[in-house]
């Protein structure tokens, strides 16, 4: 029995997962926190702008590997295909972000001269929807992380990648992707209000890693049960050093005992900042390691 791997997905496909989880879940948690916790609205800004610049980007690396026009036009005007409702999540995401963001930009000095150009009328109007704003990007945050696993599991062909665990791994690792972002920001704010949100995003973090590793091991699990093509791709990154050591232990074990640490032990001194950023880089760099491996291990199984 040969087995043959995929090539129509490879590194844009896995930039555009990552990005679009990352912009998804940037968002989502960051207007949750604003809403009930309460954050620095500077801070928040450069979270919501940040994140429309993922999607943005992510979009671009989409439509760069769907250089086939045809491809493209089926894809997005399909309403059976996940890229087309893809889209329609996006597009919402914009919509409430870019109202949700402009009050908030009130915070930068520089920009009041652009924002005084605004109609005194509109922009109370978006303060009065900001809160509104706020949950339906988050609802469409929290779609779009989803959506980047629906669309991997959506192909039959690789049984590795046609499972329920798959769509569940990737909220979890956008989110803490996500999460991991926001606590890069907050320790890079000096605002001395932004403690309590790390701590918060810290905790955060590492429930999101917990769960991220129970849903890891049984999206391994079912593999075993699954026809063979997909224990082949388990056997192939279990086989991956990259995947083992980058995503594995850097991105998911060393982030969760920093994280643990810091919960518990840890002061908020300068240290423990530095270590804070570490573990969110890391976190960062495992969540876009973890999508390229595994479309990396879509394997076809011949004679199909």
């Amino acid at each position: 029995m040969t087995f043959v791997h995929q090539e129509v997905w490879g590194w844009q496909i896995a930039t555009y997962l990552f990005l679009g989880g990352l912009g998804g879940a940037t968002f989502a948690i960051g207007a949750i926190l604003h809403l009930f916790e309460g954050c620095d609205r500077k801070m928040l800004s450069i979270a919501v702008l940040s994140s429309i610049g993922f999607l943005v980007l992510g979009t671009v690396f989409l439509l760069a590997d769907m250089l086939q026009p045809l491809k493209a036009a089926y894809a997005l005007t399909n309403p059976k295909s996940w890229i087309f409702w893809g889209v329609v999540f996006i597009n919402f995401y914009f919509l409430a972000a870019i109202v949700y963001v402009i009050p908030l930009l009130e915070e930068w000095p520089k920009l009041l001269p652009i924002i005084k150009k605004i109609p005194a009328g509109f922009l109370g109007l978006l303060e009065r929807f900001n809160r509104l704003a706020a949950l339906g990007g988050s609802a469409a945050g929290f779609l779009i992380t989803i959506y980047t696993g629906l669309l991997i599991s959506a192909a039959p062909a690789i049984s590795f990648w046609n499972t329920p665990a798959l769509p569940l791994l990737f909220v979890f690792s956008g989110f803490s992707t996500g999460a991991a972002y926001l606590l890069l920001l907050s320790t890079i704010s000096k605002q001395e209000a932004s403690w309590k949100v790390t701590e918060k995003l810290e905790q955060l973090d590492a429930i999101l890693i917990v769960s991220e590793l129970i849903v890891l091991g049984a999206y391994f699990n079912f593999a075993l049960f699954l026809p063979t093509g997909a224990r082949e791709s388990a056997e192939y990154l279990f086989h991956s050093p990259l995947f083992i050591v980058g995503f594995f232990i850097a991105g998911l074990v060393v982030p969760l005992v920093v994280e643990t640490y810091g919960i518990f032990f840890a002061s908020h001194s300068n240290k423990s900042k530095s270590l804070l950023m570490l573990a969110s880089t890391l976190v960062l760099v495992g969540g876009y390691l973890l999508r390229l491996y595994v479309l990396n291990a879509g394997l076809y199984q011949y004679p199909w």
